[in-house]
């Protein structure tokens, strides 16, 4: 015989269902063939486009920079944190308009 749940407690099936998925991941090379199909350019001439904007997206996150850039949104660094090899991880906070045009509410 089982034990009924708790009230305002989840079966764990339930949670199981619920629990978030793993984001897919996108490589470079994907990212970039997007923008080309986007954009309708060549892949020689988007390429480096792309990796100068990803460059400068680095280099102002790195630098605690808060971007504002439509449609994309307001970006600004949450965390960050310094790792023994020399690198760092950078948690961002992203924040973009809703359907009707207003940022929203968190």
């Amino acid at each position: 015989m089982t034990k009924p749940s708790k009230p305002g407690r989840k079966d764990k099936a339930a949670s199981a269902e619920d629990a978030p998925k793993p984001a897919r991941v996108v490589q470079k090379r994907e990212f970039v063939d997007r923008v080309v199909d986007s954009i309708g350019g060549k892949k020689g001439d988007v390429r480096p486009i792309v990796e100068a904007t990803l460059e400068q997206l680095g280099r102002a996150f790195a630098a605690g920079e808060t971007l504002v850039v439509q449609p994309f949104g307001r970006a600004r660094v949450s965390m960050r944190k310094g790792l023994q090899n020399g690198g760092e991880v950078i948690n961002l906070r992203l924040r973009r308009r809703g359907p009707g045009g207003a940022e929203d509410e968190e």
